[in-house]
This record gives structure tokens, C-alpha cells and sequence, in this order.
């Protein structure tokens, strides 16, 4: 894949994009869960916490298998 056209361009920076927003949402579950674990985090919200990090990665994984077309 060459970076002269416009397309890959963004192909690629969506791909970056794509993989940022994994990794916060990685990082969003890693985090929750030791918030969890030490009792630093109210239980009632944890689920919610899970929902939002699932959502952030079903995004990015989203993003990192597009195909962007002219």
C-alpha cells in the first residue's frame, strides 16, 4: 500500500484510530477490573464501566478492519 494516494491516507489513519480506541478500551476493562478488585470503585457501576470499554473496543475493532474506498 502506497501513502501517495488520498485513500490510503486515511485508510491509515483510520487504522491508527482504530487501534487507539482498542487500546483505551483495554486499558478502560484493565483498569476497572483492579478498581474492582481493591474496592476503590462503588460495585453498582462497574457493569457500566464494562459496557462503555466493550463498546470503545467493538469500535476500534471495527475500525481497524475497515476498508476505506474511494
Amino acid at each position: 500500500m502506497s501513502l501517495d494516494a488520498p485513500g490510503s491516507r486515511v485508510s491509515v489513519m483510520l487504522r491508527l484510530v482504530g487501534a487507539a480506541f482498542l487500546i483505551l478500551g483495554i486499558a478502560l476493562t484493565y483498569f476497572t477490573y483492579v478498581g474492582a478488585a481493591t474496592a476503590s470503585i462503588v460495585p453498582q457501576i462497574v457493569p457500566v464501566f464494562y459496557l462503555g470499554a466493550g463498546l470503545i473496543m467493538i469500535v476500534g475493532f471495527v475500525a481497524l478492519i475497515a476498508n476505506y474506498t474511494n
